[in-house]
């Protein structure tokens, strides 16, 4: 008979593998017909979303095998630990790889090549393009908003975000990294 841990290893394992599985199919069916949407949004919502039912087959199984609650809290916690350690991997993973290619574009400039109007990269890599998509999404996850015909901090929550990463960078390099002039 399987005890808690055995249990506790195979159901995260179960969620890290459907975090990529069901990744992949999100973004091949849905975020490729969905121009707006935000890839590193939905991925971030998406390992979110995957504590549920993580925590939903521990507990069950856990009250099956009549797991004390202690036990099954350490389980928990353990399990919740070691998922979002892999989802947060996961999404900066992700996030780079759909960086990357802004990134391959400015080392070519750097290096000396000329990227025509009409050369396809010029229109995928487009900064006016980048610029309105960009906007586009912070409009739609209500993170700024119009008046007067310009545009304003709706939300605060992606400021308290950088912020927060800001004074993390501060604590464990000593320096920060804000340009002059310019403060979070």
């Amino acid at each position: 008979m399987a005890d808690i841990r055995s249990l506790t290893l195979v159901c995260t394992l179960i969620a890290c593998a459907a975090l990529v599985l069901v990744h992949a199919l999100m973004a091949r069916l849905w975020l490729s017909g969905n121009s707006g949407a935000s890839p590193q949004k939905a991925t971030a919502l998406l390992g979110l979303v995957l504590n549920v039912p993580l925590v939903i087959g521990l507990m069950t199984w856990g009250v099956m095998l009549k797991t004390p609650i202690g036990e099954l809290l350490l389980a928990w916690v353990y399990a919740a630990l070691a998922y979002n350690s892999v989802a947060y991997s996961y999404f900066h993973f992700f996030n780079l790889s759909e960086t990357g290619r802004r990134i391959r574009v400015l080392l070519q400039l750097l290096e000396g090549e000329h990227i025509g109007i009409n050369d396809a990269r010029a229109t995928t890599y487009s900064g006016q393009t980048m610029i309105r998509q960009r906007l586009a999404r912070l409009l739609q996850m209500g993170q700024l908003g119009t008046a007067g015909g310009r545009y304003t901090i709706k939300g605060r929550f992606l400021l308290r975000a950088a912020r927060l990463v800001r004074s993390i960078g501060r604590l464990t390099t000593g320096r920060a990294d804000v340009l002059p002039g310019r403060a979070l």
